[in-house]
This record gives structure tokens, C-alpha cells and sequence, in this order.
């Protein structure tokens, strides 16, 4: 009876050694070039982020879908370097860019947002939750954590080496892009990807418009990284989202 029961526990500790190995390589950290970072979460659903390793401190583009993901990107982080992580950007209201706030609060770091991510988030949080349960019924029903750091229009950090760009309304009202201009990389976050992904926020008469305006600044750019999908493509993501985005709407014209 002994035996079994020492059996018995093995078993569930290995069980518990396993799903925890089994969920920590859903979240992955890849050297882009310089600074630069790109973190790949399949936690949920695949979404992909950014780290900015700067002199003195760490920027995060996109506080990751939750509480645990975050944890998951901290231990990442301290795998390959031990300066602190002073800044996190949302560059949307939503779960996949803001969920893991509390937790980098709680270890110090100050949340950045844009005035209108900020007033999205205040007012729409509870929804945006509601809706992701839909898809993902074991998402959590986190609390409200609003941003530390809020700007009315875009801004720069690391000393100019990090920019946000907003041009307008797309995959939500609030969307902006991190540009990296000493890398030459965007960060097109979930205005930008593979595949046409979620519009229920969007703004699908203006996403084109903006998508057109964010090519009018020629920002000089090698690499666009996607907040979902592959995350890793040339400039041509640009043009090929858009293309999507205008095939989208010829096939649902009201």
C-alpha cells in the first residue's frame, strides 16, 4: 500500500513537473539585432511582443496576456541580462497588450500609454474581457490595471531611440507603433500581422487610411515585426496587411 501511494505521488509530481515545463515553452525570447528583442507567447493565442535592452534599463513593448505570461517574459529576461525593467508599453486597451500590468507593477516597472489607451481601458476593460473569455473560456477574469504613465499624443523613450506613431484608427481606435529608428525595425503590434486576424474593434473604413498615412511618413525600415502569427517579416508586411484590409472590404460593402 505504501508503494502505491509513493507511486501514486511520483506520478503527480511528475505530472506537475511537466505542465509546468509544458507552459513555460509556450513563451520564447530571440535575439532580433541590437536592443532588440522579440519575445513569440503562444500561451493563449499567439501573440508576440518586444524588449528594448537599453543602457541604463528595459523597455516592454506589450505587458503580454496575463499575470502568469509576464512572470513567464521576466524569467526570460533575467536569463540575459540583470538591469531592471523600468517601463511597459500597451499599445492597445486590450488583454493581449495590457493583461500582465498588475505583475509588472507589482515588480516596480511603470505602465505607458497614450491618453486614448488609457481612456479605452478606464471605460471598456470588463467587454474586452467578456469577449476574450468567448474564445478563450480559461482566461482570466482580471481586474482593471490602469496605466502609470499616460501621454496625450505619441512619445519617445530610451532617449529617443524608441518612438511611438499613431495614424490614426485601425485594428482598434487606440493603436499605435513603436518604431526603432537607429535598428530600422516597426513594431506593427496587432495593427500589422499574417493573416487578417480579429476586426470586431476595428475601424475598417479608416484602417487603410492609416495603414496609407504610416507609409506617407517613409520611415526608412527593414523589419516589421507582427503582434500575431510569424512575427519576424520585411517591410512588405506593410502593403500586404493593407492589401487584406482593402480585399476585406470590397467583399463587404454595406
Amino acid at each position: 500500500m505504501k508503494f502505491k501511494k509513493i507511486k501514486v505521488c511520483l506520478s503527480y509530481l511528475c505530472f506537475i513537473i511537466f505542465t509546468h515545463e509544458s507552459f513555460s515553452v509556450q513563451l520564447s525570447l530571440k535575439h532580433l539585432k541590437g536592443p532588440l528583442y522579440v519575445v513569440e507567447d503562444d500561451y493563449f493565442y499567439k501573440e508576440n511582443s518586444m524588449i528594448y535592452i537599453g543602457e541604463k534599463y528595459i523597455t516592454i513593448i506589450g505587458a503580454t496576456w496575463t499575470l502568469e505570461t509576464a512572470l513567464l517574459l521576466d524569467k526570460e529576461i533575467k536569463k540575459i541580462t540583470s538591469k531592471p525593467i523600468y517601463e511597459v508599453i500597451n499599445t492597445n486597451y486590450h488583454p493581449d497588450r495590457a493583461g500582465g500590468n498588475d505583475y509588472w507593477k507589482k515588480i516596480g516597472a511603470k505602465i505607458i500609454s497614450t491618453q486614448m489607451t488609457y481612456n479605452l481601458m478606464k471605460t471598456d476593460w470588463e467587454k474586452t474581457i467578456e469577449f476574450t473569455k468567448k474564445s478563450i473560456p480559461d482566461y482570466p477574469r482580471l481586474p482593471l490595471s490602469l496605466p502609470d504613465n499616460v501621454f496625450q499624443n505619441n512619445f519617445v523613450l530610451q532617449n529617443g531611440d524608441l518612438q511611438s506613431i499613431y495614424t490614426g484608427s485601425s485594428h482598434t481606435y487606440d493603436g499605435i507603433f513603436i518604431y526603432f529608428p537607429k535598428e530600422e525595425v516597426l513594431f506593427g503590434g496587432c495593427i500589422l500581422k499574417e493573416k487578417i486576424g480579429n476586426l470586431s474593434f476595428a475601424d475598417i473604413k479608416e484602417y487603410p487610411r492609416t495603414i496609407e498615412k504610416l507609409k506617407n511618413l517613409n520611415l526608412k525600415i527593414t523589419q516589421v515585426i507582427g503582434g500575431h502569427d510569424e512575427p519576424i517579416h520585411g517591410p512588405e508586411l506593410i502593403d500586404n496587411y493593407k492589401k487584406l484590409i482593402d480585399d476585406h472590404n470590397k467583399n463587404h460593402k454595406e
